[in-house]
């Protein structure tokens, strides 16, 4: 993947752009279905809040249950059944799954972020003031002292988390594929597919953090056995083989979610301190991340979200940010301005205090090159507002942890006649300041080929 600098034209003939956009797309014909908006979750009204507010130090206590060495989340305080069919587990705070991790032994957990940590980000459009996934409109969430967990079995008698793993990828991979994929795993052995931004230059001292307001789209998935789809943000650090990285994002991904609706995205949170190879997963299917907030449910599903079904005038969104917090140490997690979690620096080995690269983008995980598979909306981003998908008020913090706009973009793509990226100029609305529109619908464009 060859990144190009916003506003520099490339020397590749079919690469030239002008100096006021960058548009990647294939010149080709394909026919579009519209906007619609799916979900319907009833409830509660979502309260934004800056963090948790214990009176007491709490600390870590990893739970066993003398049967397995397995680590697993403590029992719950009590278990919820969403409309989607998923279950969402209360867990004690202190007995979460991070306290197995052998880097946090007794672990002060962190329920105040530092003030400077705390941005007040304008609201993402939202059809209402309930929260955004089905358990916190439904539920309002867990009982103080407990935190929400998507259990990853349906059976409402085997409530336990226990480890579990996927596999992911970062931009840098570089891997050479073969079209005949595994047939235990077809997208195990094949690279990942992107279109991504990120800062340019590259910041002395590096950087603390970043963030944007995402456009929740539910992409279709070819191969729902095997494939996925994502909007994410990716924190990176160390070299290639050696890649560090706190990620955040959503993701439809249906064998991780295989009771949801088929296009449903879900929030999740990825790390790596080895470049995927044995250490990290999602969400809280491991020891590492820590979260703090009772409202929030990581692998949950939003309740509202856009997909190509028929035409509107506006698309979801959700605030993300991540940055790094001197007082915990580590990398905080803000959603919609609450501070929903950690990920610690003594998980990492070199995303200790500082980022070497912050991305932005989208990524699919292909069972065959190429595939149908849809990125963002499926839309090519020049469809634009409000067909294609987008991250838009797309921020970093500098090593001096001070939030900057990302007003010098580069970008990169792995084919741009199936999945491409549009950065302009002239945004659809005065608050948009940095962004960008991302997307396609892979092999459904003739031009798709590996």
């Amino acid at each position: 993947m060859e990144f190009t600098r916003r506003g520099v034209v490339s020397d590749h003939p079919q690469a030239r752009r002008s100096l006021y956009c960058v548009v990647v797309i294939a010149t080709v014909c394909i026919q579009l279905l519209m906007l619609t908006f799916v979900g319907s979750c009833e409830g509660r009204e979502f309260k934004q809040a800056a963090g948790g507010s214990f009176e007491k130090e709490i600390k870590l206590e990893a739970y066993t249950d003398n049967s397995t060495n397995t680590p697993m989340h403590g029992p719950a305080v009590k278990s919820f059944q969403v409309s989607d069919g998923s279950w969402v587990d209360c867990v004690p705070i202190q007995q979460q799954i991070a306290a197995h991790h052998p880097a946090l032994k007794d672990h002060i957990i962190r329920m105040e972020t530092s003030a400077s940590s705390r941005l007040n980000l304008p609201k993402s459009r939202r059809e209402s003031e309930l929260h955004p996934q089905c358990f916190g409109r439904e539920y309002g969430g867990c009982p103080e002292g407990s935190i929400p967990v998507q259990r990853m079995s349906t059976d409402p008698n085997n409530p336990r988390q226990k480890k579990h793993r996927r596999k992911q990828q970062s931009p840098r991979t570089r891997t050479k594929h073969s079209n005949t994929p595994d047939p235990a795993d077809p997208s195990a052995k094949l690279p990942h597919l992107y279109a991504v931004v990120e800062g340019a230059p590259t910041l002395s001292g590096g950087y603390r953090g970043g963030g944007a307001t995402f456009s929740v789209n539910g992409p279709v998935i070819a191969d729902p056995s095997h494939e996925f789809s994502l909007s994410q943000l990716w924190i990176l650090a160390g070299e290639p083989s050696n890649t560090n990285s706190a990620e955040v994002g959503w993701q439809v991904y249906p064998s991780l979610h295989p009771s949801d609706k088929p296009l449903a995205p879900h929030l999740f949170v990825f790390w790596t301190s080895d470049d995927y190879q044995n250490t990290g997963c999602y969400n809280l299917g491991c020891p590492g991340f820590v979260q703090i907030d009772n409202t929030w449910v990581l692998g949950g599903a939003f309740a509202q979200y856009t997909t190509l079904a028929e035409n509107s005038n506006v698309e979801y969104e959700v605030s993300i940010y991540v940055v790094f917090d001197p007082k915990i140490p580590g990398w905080a997690l803000f959603i919609e301005n609450t501070a929903v979690g950690y990920w610690p620096s003594k998980i990492y080995n070199t995303l200790r205090t500082a980022a070497d690269s912050v991305q932005f983008g989208g990524e699919i995980a292909p069972a065959t090159i190429p595939t149908d598979t849809a990125m963002g909306s499926g839309a090519f981003p020049s469809q634009g507002y409000p067909i294609a998908a987008y991250q838009r008020n797309v921020f970093y913090f500098d090593s001096a942890g001070n939030p900057f706009d990302a007003d010098i973009l580069v970008w990169g793509v792995t084919n741009s006649s199936c999945y491409a990226l549009l950065i302009e100029e002239e945004a659809p609305s005065n608050d948009w300041a940095s962004f960008f529109f991302f997307g396609g619908p892979g092999a459904l464009n003739p031009a798709c080929v590996s």
